[in-house]
């Protein structure tokens, strides 16, 4: 086993903060373990010696490969199917039938998909369980009623690795266990060898783009339904309002924003109305008032 490299106090304070530049993560000063765990694999495989040599080379010609090596290693990347389970209650008895409801009566041009945002996608088992959800939600409508085409999901992450086996849809036993009944398996997975593969009626609801939330993206478009969840807390204040006041900016009038279970808006934004359905907060961006 390699000893552990050393990590200076200035070392750590300058990784920080490129850290915090590059995907926005804010990690404390008692962070120094994460730091050393997720990056010393980096360090050595550009074959720095230190993490001082590391933080130097950061300067030079290199930076841009050894900064997409940083968002990498230092991304969080937990996700399952269905996960929490209660979010997808929420969407699948209130808020998914609610804006078919509302799309009824919209005809022509003006009748586009209801859109979805996954806005921090990991691998991809969150917009694919959307997927699933849609199709379960479509499944037994009657003729002219909602289907699968009337949706559609944009999910996103700054991971281009993450991004990668999203795009494949090919999980392994594990992962399909996870979340996940026999019969969904069975219907919406095809099994190859030791894996199994979303099928295409899925996939084809899900556009997959690279995306950094530290930056500008209100270029995506207006969306019915945001999820970002478990990805606030790892930011600081500021970069919370500054992706919030974006989110509401993104929202059509009446539209949903769902965080993880222990995130909230308590201090961040007070432009949304707070509702809860069941073990779920979910926030409304409210509705435009109608003409008298």
């Amino acid at each position: 086993m390699e000893p552990k490299m050393e990590l200076t106090r200035a070392a750590f304070d300058d990784l920080r903060r490129s850290i915090h530049r590059l995907c926005g993560i804010a990690l404390s000063e008692d962070k120094e373990y994460l730091v050393r765990h997720r990056l010393e694999p980096v360090v050595r495989r550009c074959g720095c010696r230190s993490f001082d040599e590391f933080r130097a080379k950061l300067a030079g010609s290199e930076a841009v490969q050894l900064q997409e090596a940083i968002i990498e290693a230092i991304t969080t990347q937990e996700t399952s199917f269905f996960r929490d389970r209660h979010p997808f209650d929420a969407l699948r008895q209130r808020i998914l039938p609610e804006l078919v409801r509302t799309r009824r009566g919209t005809a022509g041009p003006a009748r586009r998909p209801i859109r979805i945002w996954c806005a921090a996608t990991a691998t991809g088992q969150e917009p694919y369980s959307l997927a699933i959800l849609i199709h379960e939600l479509t499944g037994g409508a009657p003729p002219g009623g909602p289907s699968p085409e009337d949706f559609a999901i944009v999910a996103t992450d700054v991971s281009a690795t993450a991004l990668a086996t999203a795009r494949a849809a090919v999980y392994d036993r594990r992962h399909v266990e996870r979340g996940l009944s026999a019969g969904q398996i069975h219907k919406y997975f095809e099994h190859c060898g030791d894996h199994w593969v979303v099928r295409p009626a899925l996939r084809k609801l899900v556009e997959f783009r690279r995306l950094n939330l530290i930056q500008p993206f209100n270029n995506l478009g207006v969306f019915e339904v945001i999820l970002c969840r478990n990805v606030l807390i790892y930011f600081d204040d500021a970069t919370r309002r500054r992706i919030c006041d974006q989110f509401f900016a993104m929202l059509a009038d009446g539209g949903w924003l769902l965080l993880g279970s222990a995130e909230n808006l308590y201090g961040i934004s007070d432009r949304f109305t707070s509702v809860r359905f069941g073990d779920t907060l979910v926030y409304q961006k409210p509705p435009r008032a109608s003409a008298p």
